[in-house]
């Protein structure tokens, strides 16, 4: 088996003579210009890549990403994706032109060659997943974006005792609280840099990983509105000593690995390792800024001339209302407002979900939450239904009255996220489709309930590195 770091969350993994790569976001960046690859993958890296089979976990953009997907592979392409209760991956590959997708189901294997097998774990109220590749003597665990814990981790643990790499993401790519205007002194401590440094280590370490490859967070800001985000990464190189304090802590034998893109490793010649100089990052980003200047000129440009439509944001939210149980709407007695600023000057919508409607205001609505972003993604978002990935651009401002008005914008990402997914109205969770979606995946409804009984009945301080324990076995044998 071999396997290389392509870019952010690309990967490309060879064994007995079959090439599979998934998520592969290689050129270019994604969500309005925001996101760039950090470190860019080099030219001669994505050239002939020719897969046998390309894997998609979910629909975030910088993982489904219709730019790579369309200029750098053929249409007849194999691509496998996660059979989830929506369509919308299917459908996004039918107008990109790919004709040969097939879907897998949770917990399914599927065969790509002689000893060489993909599984398929989904995971989340959305639909992320994550795939498993075995090959020879080996085992790789592609997490992405998935944090799995409790008994859906333990499904994965159950089949595969002994892993040898895991790949998993490791910085924000949450709107909260970092789009929050004065975060720094409301929310101090709400998913910190070293959070998301801890939650790595202890994942990778309950399921007993040789090899843990920070992966899926190596991107930056180039955008104008975001860049001042990138002092909010966590690098991979941030996460080594603390990864090597805690193995040595539980007496594990294990190794932090990072990886930049064209970085490898095989059977025959184990890591091969392109360097990369983590701690210049600010030189690096400047010179990426240089190169694309004239990309994000353009964007700018584009983004001062779109007008924000008001028709396009009251049908979709007209729908979202809808879509909504009465009673849910009457309990939450939500007042949101979109504040978002062309041309013909600043505009403030507001989305009354007590009342149902869906109205221009007059003032600006400064006793609401209110959100503020630009008319061109505004309008993508209502448009095409792209709120899903609205929130790991940043390309948004949230101002909160108090802080305990936190719960209203949670609340409301959860259920645009519902909406688009297909989770939305109640009815569409009671189609055979989705019920023997969700059939498959109980052991998250029984983690879930969990939660709701320790940390909401019981309210018990919740910490999500608290959910994965340390290793309860010392692995020695890795022949």
């Amino acid at each position: 088996m071999k396997f290389t770091i392509l870019s952010h969350a690309g990967l490309c993994v060879e064994h007995n003579g079959v090439r599979i790569v998934s998520d592969p976001w290689l050129i270019g960046s994604c969500y309005w210009r925001s996101w760039w690859n950090f470190p860019e993958p080099p030219a001669a890296l994505i050239e002939n890549l020719q897969p046998d089979y390309i894997y998609l976990t979910h629909l975030h953009w910088d993982h489904f990403h219709g730019a790579s997907l369309k200029k750098l592979f053929a249409p007849t392409t194999r691509i496998l994706v996660p059979k989830v209760p929506t369509r919308r991956m299917l459908r996004d590959l039918e107008w990109l032109g790919f004709c040969n997708v097939t879907e897998l189901p949770h917990g399914s294997q599927m065969r790509l060659s002689e000893d060489f097998t993909l599984h398929s774990y989904q995971f989340g109220l959305g639909v992320d997943s994550a795939m498993m590749l075995s090959g020879g003597r080996y085992t790789l665990f592609n997490c992405n974006d998935c944090k799995y814990f409790g008994l859906p981790l333990k499904q994965i643990t159950n089949r595969f005792p002994k892993i040898d790499f895991v790949l998993r993401s490791h910085t924000s790519a949450s709107a909260i609280p970092y789009c929050i205007e004065g975060y720094e002194a409301t929310f101090p401590h709400l998913r910190t840099q070293q959070d998301y440094v801890r939650e790595f280590s202890r994942f990778a370490l309950s399921v007993g990983a040789r090899y843990a490859i920070p992966f899926a967070s190596n991107h930056c800001f180039l955008h104008k509105e975001t860049f001042h985000f990138n002092h909010t990464a966590v690098l991979a190189e941030d996460i080594r000593s603390d990864y090597e304090r805690l193995a040595a802590q539980v007496n594990h034998q294990s190794e932090c690995v990072v990886m930049a893109p064209g970085s490898s490793w095989s059977d025959a010649e184990g890591f091969q390792i392109v360097p990369f100089n983590y701690a210049h990052r600010d030189e690096y980003i400047q010179g990426l800024l240089a190169r694309h200047a004239t990309k994000l000129v353009q964007q700018y440009e584009k983004e001062t001339q779109a007008l924000a439509d008001f028709a396009s944001f009251r049908t979709y939210f007209e729908g979202f209302l809808r879509a909504i149980p009465w009673p849910v709407r009457k309990w939450l007695r939500s007042r949101i407002v979109f504040r978002t600023r062309d041309a013909q000057g600043e505009h403030n919508w507001l989305v009354d979900m007590a009342a149902s409607k869906v109205e221009v205001l007059v003032g600006r609505g400064d006793d609401c939450v209110t959100i503020e972003t630009p008319p061109q993604v505004l309008n993508d978002c209502t448009k095409i239904w792209m709120f899903s990935v609205w929130t790991p651009s940043k390309r948004l401002k949230i101002y909160l009255p108090s802080t305990d008005d936190l719960k209203t914008v949670t609340t409301l990402f959860t259920l645009l996220d519902f909406y688009e997914l297909e989770m939305l109205p109640v009815g569409k969770n009671l189609t055979w489709r989705s019920l023997s979606i969700r059939l498959r995946r109980w052991r998250e409804v029984v983690e879930a309930g969990r939660l709701f009984l320790k940390h909401v009945v019981l309210r018990r301080p919740f910490e999500i590195a608290s959910l994965y324990a340390s290793p309860v076995r010392v692995q020695t044998d890795w022949k």
